[in-house]
């Protein structure tokens, strides 16, 4: 039996350039979406992006092109982005943050200074198996807590000076 773990589209937004309008305006007709200065500026930010923003930091970067856009509007634009499957909404971190890469993968977390870090171990089918006695899987999420390796180091050399 395969179990789709996380909703797959075919632009996934990680593997676009900023810019590609074909791609956005494909994105916008499949959805039934406006095209909208905001929703672009949005997408074009995201195009690309390994770095799990918040949506803080998707809006101060949408702000660099769009001064006036609220934060609201980019609540909404990534609240739709992330019910359509095409970014990841993580809630597992203190701050949510939102995942171009939509394939299935887990993140390690710092609990420093609040890096996100991909990688990939986990096997869905023998998870989701696991928890069939429990009901239907619908999507799993790892995400490890630690202290990342700048930090150590950081924090190794701040002890060493001492």
């Amino acid at each position: 039996v395969k179990i789709t773990i996380y909703k797959e589209f075919e632009t996934m937004l990680v593997n676009y350039l900023s810019g590609d309008d074909s791609a956005f305006s494909t994105l916008c007709r499949d959805h039934q979406w406006q095209r909208t200065a905001q929703r672009r500026a949005v997408f074009n930010f995201l195009c690309g992006n390994r770095d799990h923003p918040t949506l803080e930091s998707v809006w101060r970067g949408v702000r660099v092109v769009l001064p006036d856009v609220s934060l609201d509007s980019i609540y909404r634009i990534l609240d739709d982005f992330s019910d359509a499957g095409v970014i990841r909404r993580l809630d597992g971190a203190k701050v949510i943050r939102y995942d171009s890469e939509t394939r299935p993968h887990e993140h390690f977390v710092c609990a420093q200074c609040g890096r996100m870090h991909d990688f990939a171990c986990l096997e869905p089918d023998l998870v989701a198996g696991h928890c069939r006695e429990f009901g239907r899987v619908e999507s799993i999420e790892l995400t490890v807590h630690g202290v990342c390796r700048l930090c150590l180091e950081k924090r190794d050399s701040a002890g060493n000076r001492r």
